[in-house]
């Protein structure tokens, strides 16, 4: 994911950005109310976000528009925060009074490993971001300050931005939940949230009324299964775990006495890939079991045929591993 914060400054064209694009093709979605505003000022605090942004792309250009606005654009890239809707929160400061340092800020109340991102726009100089309260102080330039912070806990959070005059502000906060946070092994139905309908789900498993899937706790689904969904419900945390695995499968060769197929991997995509079986594979499908949470994968396979020939490459495939707790 990327969030691309906007700021604009005194006289920058007004205060409304209707959309985000970059050279990438990248579609940007504003984080919800999330758009600060000076009217004394005439300063502007924006902050968008982009899912599923294109793997590998190289982003150099970020448009607002109208394509007017002067100002300051911050970009983040973000990974582990899909495919749960990533956008929780989004609080705001408007035409706010900075007469005191720390000069305060928008707050959000969070669950564990959501990522936070604050902009402030002030009139003078932001100085950065107030020591001791965990969030990073990414940038400042002239009066603006951007910052980030990874929760580690449910809590309540502010980021206290330092100015170096008073004077008139602008602030906006916004936070996206992480997949883990969204309830990871816990999460049975998928739907975001651990709740009570887990907890049913988890007791009809342990009775046997409803099959056990193989992937969670390596597919023992008793009481111990049910207690860790009630802790998660209990917003305790998911102490329950996921193996996860890719399933490829692919079109047979219409080639003459073909014995198998070999399948490649990498991490980077167009290779250099690494054979994953040892054997040829006598099928059109293939499980990888050995894969890490959160890491992109590229696959090809190629056909051998029984005078041991084996073809160029298929075209390459790409799975992500979801990120859980």
């Amino acid at each position: 994911m990327l969030v691309a914060a906007w700021t604009s400054e005194n006289g920058g064209g007004g205060t409304t950005i209707a959309s985000v694009t970059d050279n990438a093709g990248n579609v940007y979605t504003e984080a919800g109310g999330a758009r600060a505003t000076d009217t004394v000022a005439n300063t502007m605090a924006d902050i968008w976000y982009a899912e599923n942004s294109v793997a590998g792309a190289t982003v150099v250009a970020i448009t607002p528009s109208p394509s007017g606005a002067s100002g300051t654009a911050v970009v983040w890239e973000f990974s582990g925060v899909e495919p749960y809707t990533p956008l929780d929160q989004a609080a705001v400061l408007n035409s706010q009074s900075a007469t005191t340092t720390p000069i305060g800020a928008s707050v959000v109340t969070i669950s564990p490993a959501e990522v936070i991102v604050s902009v402030a726009n002030v009139q003078g100089t932001v100085t950065g971001i107030k020591s001791g309260n965990s969030f990073s102080g990414d940038s400042t330039a002239s009066g603006e300050g951007w910052a980030h912070f990874i929760a580690s806990s449910i809590g309540t959070y502010a980021p206290q931005w330092t100015t170096s005059t008073s004077g008139t502000f602008c602030s906006s906060t916004v936070s996206f939940k992480a997949a883990s946070s969204a309830g990871g092994a816990c999460d049975l139905n998928q739907d975001g949230v651990v709740n009570v309908v887990d907890v049913q789900l988890a007791t009809n498993m342990d009775l046997g009324l409803l099959s056990c899937p193989a992937d969670i706790d390596g597919g023992v689904c008793g009481s111990t299964l049910v207690q860790q969904i009630v802790d998660a419900a209990l917003g305790q945390g998911c102490s329950a775990t996921i193996s996860h695995s890719v399933s490829l499968t692919w079109t047979a060769s219409a080639s003459a006495n073909i014995a198998g197929y070999n399948v490649y991997r990498s991490t980077t995509s167009g290779g250099p890939y690494t054979q994953l079986n040892t054997a040829l594979v006598t099928t059109t499908s293939y499980t990888d079991a050995n894969v890490t949470a959160g890491q992109t994968y590229y696959y090809v396979t190629t056909a051998v045929d029984t005078s041991s020939n084996q073809s160029a490459y298929s075209t390459q495939a790409q799975a992500t591993v979801p990120t859980t707790i």
